[in-house]
């Protein structure tokens, strides 16, 4: 399904915020193609359009142990296995079909632009260009900080997220946490992000 602009703003915010609480998947954790080392998992699944390395103890959630609530555009969820009664840190990877090409860059720029206006209390602390790999090349991208809330009494959430773009096909990487989180697990959803890959 090809989106338009309008559109892509609109399902951006639902998605991003749909993540932004306590929430509970069903089935549980499952297992696609995984390299394992001592400390970390590479996801490299033929099913997928990407690769990403993430702690060996997180959880690898697909799309069809969703809640009807998650947004069909979600691809794959990763969650900490250590719950928080508040937040559970987690990054999920959002794949979106543009209705024309476009480079990661402007991409980047009119998601960045949907957030300030759907997110209340929204304000980005820092902003990285980054070199996202896709298909054996580099593209320029940004890595954003920022925090967030779904509605005006909601809990801010913070989120470090990564664009990348090949040909129509769109992906928003995002990790969120609470304010309160550890810095073992910040550092674990920054290196999940930075750690995309488009193949």
């Amino acid at each position: 399904m090809k989106i338009s602009n309008k559109a892509l703003t609109c399902l951006f915010v639902l998605t991003l915020t749909s993540f932004t609480g306590c929430f509970n998947f069903g089935g549980g954790s499952t297992n696609p193609t995984v390299t394992t080392s001592d400390q970390t998992r590479k996801i490299d699944d033929p099913k997928y359009a990407f690769t990403a390395i993430i702690p060996r103890e997180w959880d690898i959630i697909e799309a069809k142990d969703f809640t009807k609530d998650v947004p069909q555009e979600t691809q794959l969820v990763l969650r900490n296995n250590v719950k928080n009664e508040d937040f559970t840190a987690n990054v999920n990877v959002v794949h979106h079909v543009l209705q024309t090409t476009r480079e990661t860059l402007e991409y980047a720029k009119q998601v960045i632009n949907a957030e300030k206006t759907g997110l209340y209390n929204y304000q980005e602390s820092k902003r990285d260009t980054f070199q996202i790999p896709i298909a054996d090349k580099k593209a320029d991208t940004y890595v954003t900080y920022f925090v967030g809330a779904k509605e005006p009494s909601s809990d801010v959430i913070t989120f470090i997220q990564t664009f990348a773009v090949k040909g129509t096909d769109a992906y928003i990487i995002t990790g969120s946490y609470s304010p309160k989180e550890s810095q073992i697990n910040v550092k674990a959803v920054e290196s999940i992000v930075k750690s995309f890959i488009l193949k």
